[in-house]
């Protein structure tokens, strides 16, 4: 097997530019390190993956994930649950990753800016969710600075530099449920919308962007009739489902875009008594399976949450350590999911 010093000889490098090129460690001129990476291909140069291992170790890297706090949004449990494991199994490498949630109040966000001040240049890379927030700002700056890298899971904000997205294809997932509410409601549906738009509009957007454009296409006697916003406000809500009935008593499927807590779902089955309407959702969370259950829902469409934190910390880890470059997007699988396959 090849060794540094026949790399180095063959590059005409020294062996501690080779260590740096191969370690990934401190500058090195585009050209020196093409020079030997093709030595190493040449001479059929294996890692010593014990060698590499102690190297890895000796770096410590800090990494920041940033994640949305559940209570309203419990598709981030699955996302939480699966980037502290992967944390976890890091920290063989010397690797330790704070996981802190977004504030939800003015007082909570003024702290953690404040903190994150004085401990933003600490981090080696942040994973972050495409929310408009002050926080968000804050990490984007600081990366900005010193191009640190960066993974948008979930969402991205437009306009950011960024090395990967994890997350899923929303203009596809918009165009599966119009092909699932023509299956429920038939080829001439008629469809209310109702989603949470708040400060991550990505997923809303190209959802139902995605949705119209598979109703164009294919589906030209569908009709969307109206869309409604999903607050935090339980009276609100049922308000909203009353003047959707009342406005258009012809509606027969709801897609529930950005569901928050999953509550419109119930609100929408306790003002249909005739049972007409079908409600398509995204995502699965534990409280859905009782209303499935209920046939309170009729079908949802997921996008693997678990692998949103699991890649994203994993590319992080594996660009810094071992100078492995992610490919920018990567999609989660889209699945259906009917309370038989549950």
């Amino acid at each position: 097997m090849a060794t540094i010093t026949e790399i180095a000889k063959l590059a005409g490098v020294s062996i501690g530019t080779v260590d740096r090129v191969l370690h990934n460690r401190g500058y090195v001129k585009a050209e020196t390190r093409e020079r030997v990476e093709k030595a190493c291909e040449e001479l059929k140069y294996v890692p010593n993956k014990v060698a590499q291992g102690l190297a890895v170790r000796k770096k410590k890297l800090r990494f920041l994930f940033m994640i949305p706090k559940t209570e309203y949004s419990p598709f981030f449990i699955p996302v939480r649950e699966s980037a502290e494991k992967k944390a976890k199994s890091l920290e063989a490498y010397a690797a330790t990753t704070d996981i802190i949630e977004y504030p939800d109040t003015s007082a909570d966000e003024k702290r953690l800016i404040k903190q994150l001040k004085k401990t933003i240049s600490e981090y080696d890379g942040v994973c972050i969710t495409g929310i408009t927030s002050p926080v968000n700002d804050l990490i984007i700056e600081e990366q900005k600075k010193r191009e640190m890298p960066l993974v948008f899971y979930n969402s991205r904000l437009e306009g950011v530099d960024h090395m990967a997205y994890v997350g899923c294809d929303y203009l596809a997932s918009g165009r599966l449920a119009a092909g699932l509410s023509a299956i429920a409601g038939g080829n001439d549906a008629k469809i209310c919308f109702f989603t949470e738009f708040g400060n991550i509009k990505e997923s809303a957007t190209e959802r139902i962007r995605g949705f119209q454009n598979e109703m164009d296409s294919h589906y030209p006697n569908m009709q969307l009739l109206g869309k409604w916003s999903i607050s935090l406000d339980r009276e609100e809500n049922r308000q909203a489902v009353r003047e959707m009935l009342s406005k258009y008593p012809e509606t027969n499927v709801v897609y529930v875009i950005n569901p928050r807590d999953y509550d419109i779902c119930r609100l929408i089955a306790a003002e249909d008594t005739d049972h007409r309407i079908k409600i398509i959702t995204n995502d699965l969370v534990a409280v859905q399976y009782e209303m499935f259950h209920k046939g309170m829902i009729s079908a949802t469409i997921c996008q693997e949450p678990e692998k949103q934190g699991k890649l994203s910390l994993e590319m992080l880890f594996n660009y810094l350590a071992y100078g492995t470059v992610p490919k920018k997007v990567n999609y989660t699988e889209l699945s259906i999911h009917i309370e038989q396959n549950l």
